[in-house]
């Protein structure tokens, strides 16, 4: 028995070392330059000067602001977006994952749910919202959302690598494994499917030292 208990105890430590969410899809770096940052949003506010009511406009300018970190900038540009087109998913959609990024995960689903609603084929909804509920610990609605998601796009590595995460803590190691493995498979040469290595390495590893 007290191997045994050994042995979870083991495990439970790979689960809080494993890294975890917030992955971006496709595991890409895709972070402009401060002062290329700083050159768009003076072009988008030039040409929101002409065009107020763009709505495109002031989610592209949010979105320049989420990757420059300028996070109230971002939600304030957001917000501007729903106000201009209230049924918008897109829009709905950045503007509940900004709220989840900031922890306030009421907003956050609600948005989300609003995205869904308007959108239900669209899986990077699903993916979100299952990183929300990730985020509170509800785990076993997080896998749910991850699995539409990937009925949606079976190939998205995001809700694979998340998904996987969520395996973990609970310390369903082979359906971890299992998840991480198809990251690998979808994309090889991505950054992300190299942290899966890494994850499924320590997991084996463990596993080996507590038999």
């Amino acid at each position: 028995m007290r191997h045994l208990r050994n042995q979870a105890i083991g495990l439970a430590s790979v689960a809080a070392l494993v890294v975890g969410l917030a992955l971006p899809a496709g595991g890409e770096d895709t972070h402009a330059t401060a002062e290329e940052t700083v050159a768009q949003i003076e072009e988008l506010r030039s040409r929101l000067e002409e065009t107020p009511d763009s709505v495109e406009l002031w989610l592209e300018l949010g979105n320049v602001y989420y990757e420059g970190n300028l996070l109230d900038d971002a939600l304030n540009a957001y917000l501007a977006a729903v106000e201009l087109d209230p049924k918008h998913a897109g829009a709905r959609l950045n503007l509940g994952s900004l709220y989840a990024d900031r922890a306030d995960f009421v907003s956050a689903v609600a948005e989300l749910e609003k995205a869904k609603e308007l959108d239900p084929q669209n899986a990077m909804v699903y993916t979100n919202l299952g990183s929300t509920y990730y985020a509170q610990m509800k785990y076993t609605d997080a896998v749910e959302m991850y699995r539409t998601a990937l009925e949606m796009d079976p190939n998205n590595i995001e809700a694979h690598f998340n998904m996987a995460v969520a395996f973990a803590d609970a310390q369903l190691f082979d359906e971890a494994i299992r998840e991480w493995q198809k990251v690998i498979e979808i994309a090889p040469e991505a950054p992300a499917s190299q942290v899966c290595r890494e994850n499924i390495q320590m997991i084996e590893e463990f596993r080996t030292q507590f038999k």
